[in-house]
C-alpha cells in the first residue's frame, strides 16, 4: 500500500524556506550540512530556542552512513549533498545521549527560520535546521538507528508524518519511512517509493533517476540465506550507491557492524572475534560469523557473498531487512 505524496509533504511555506536554505546550483539544490563536534552545546545551534545538551562524537560508521544516505538520494532527486566544515552553518546533525525532553523517540528535527519581507526571504545566518540523533545506546549502527537517521533526513528535506500523525494505524514504514509503525520484522532503512515521489515533487528528479523507480544508479542486492560457495554479486558497486540487503534473521546481533580483514592472519582473528560480519579485502568476500569467539564461522555461518575485484565493502553499504 502506498500513500499520496501530499500526505507526507510539509506545508508550502516550509518547503519554500527549505528551498531557500538549499538553493539551486545548476541542475540540483546544494544540501550543505555539518556534523556537530563532540562537546558542542546543541542548544546553541538553535540560538537558545530549544533545550540543548553536549553533542557526542559521530563514529566513522555513523558519518559514512549519513553521507551514503544523502549520496544515494542524489541518484533519485535533484540534490547535491556536501559536507560543510563551517560549524555555524544552519543545517547541522548532532549525536546526543538523549533527545531533550523526549523519552519515546530517538531522533528529532528542529527548525527555526528567520525571514524578511514579502514574499519571505530567508536569512540563513539567523536560521537553523538541527537533527538530534540518539546513536550511542547500542554498539555499532543498529537497524533502528539507521531507520531514525533516514526518517530525520526525510524531515530535513521536506517530508512530514503521514497526515501529521506518525502513529496512524493506516500506514507503516513500508508505506512511508515517516511512519512510526514497523511493517516488517525490522524497521525500514530506506525511503518508500511514495517518499521518493514526494521528494521528487519537492526537489525535482535527478538527471540519472528513473521515472518509475528509485533511480537506475542505485540497486539493492538481497541475501536471505547461505548458499554453498556464497552468493556471487557481479556488478555490485557501493560507490554508485548500491546496497546489500541481508535478511535480519541471519545476523543475531541486529547490527551491520563490519570487521575488515586484509591478511590471512587477520581473517583468522576475525573468526574468533565478536563481530558477526567480516569482509576479506584480499578476496572481496563477505563472511557471516555466527560462532562468536568460537572456532570457525559456526554452524550457521560461512561465506555469504563474493564481489567483483576492487570492491571494498563498509558497514554503511549493508542494511538488514
Amino acid at each position: 500500500m502506498g500513500i499520496a505524496p501530499g500526505l507526507i509533504q510539509q506545508d508550502a511555506e516550509s518547503l519554500d524556506l527549505l528551498r531557500q536554505l538549499f538553493p539551486r546550483q545548476g541542475s540540483a539544490s546544494l544540501v550543505l550540512y555539518g556534523l556537530a563536534s563532540a562537546g558542542v552545546d546543541t542548544g546553541a545551534l538553535t540560538g537558545g530556542d530549544q533545550p540543548g545538551s553536549a553533542a557526542l562524537r559521530f563514529t566513522a560508521e555513523e558519518d559514512a552512513f549519513i553521507q551514503q544516505v544523502l549520496d544515494r538520494l542524489a541518484g533519485s532527486i535533484a540534490i547535491q549533498p556536501q559536507r560543510s566544515a563551517d560549524a555555524a552553518w544552519p543545517f547541522q546533525l548532532a549525536s546526543v545521549a538523549q533527545v531533550q525532553g523526549e523519552d519515546s523517540i530517538t531522533g528529532i528535527t528542529y527548525s527555526g527560520f528567520t525571514t524578511l519581507g514579502r514574499p519571505p526571504r530567508l536569512l540563513p545566518e539567523e536560521s537553523y535546521l538541527l537533527i538530534e540523533l540518539e546513536l550511542q545506546d547500542e554498539p555499532g549502527l543498529s537497524v533502528g538507528e539507521q531507520s531514525t537517521i533516514v526518517h530525520e533526513l526525510g524531515h530535513a528535506l521536506g517530508l512530514d508524518h503521514p497526515g501529521g500523525n506518525p502513529d496512524d494505524p493506516a500506514y507503516t514504514d513500508r508505506d512511508t519511512i515517516m511512519s512510526y509503525n514497523t511493517g516488517g520484522d525490522l524497521p525500514a532503512t530506506w525511503f518508500s517509493d511514495s517518499d521518493l515521489e514526494a521528494l521528487r515533487l519537492i526537489w525535482g528528479a535527478a538527471a540519472s533517476a528513473s521515472e518509475s523507480s528509485e533511480g537506475s544508479a542505485n540497486t539493492s542486492f538481497r541475501i536471505d540465506g547461505l548458499i554453498s560457495g556464497g552468493t556471487a554479486l557481479p556488478g555490485f558497486d557501493p560507490d554508485a550507491g548500491d546496497q546489500l540487503q541481508l535478511n535480519g534473521e541471519l545476523v543475531p546481533s541486529g547490527s551491520t557492524r563490519l570487521k575488515i580483514a586484509d591478511t590471512r592472519r587477520g581473517l583468522k582473528r576475525a573468526q574468533r572475534g565478536p563481530t558477526n560480519l567480516v569482509f576479506d579485502d584480499r578476496t572481496n568476500s563477505l563472511y557471516l560469523n555466527s560462532n562468536g569467539a568460537g572456532r570457525g564461522w559456526g554452524v550457521d555461518g560461512g561465506l555469504l557473498a563474493v564481489f567483483d575485484p576492487e570492491v571494498y565493502l563498509v558497514a554503511s553499504d549493508i542494511q538488514l531487512v
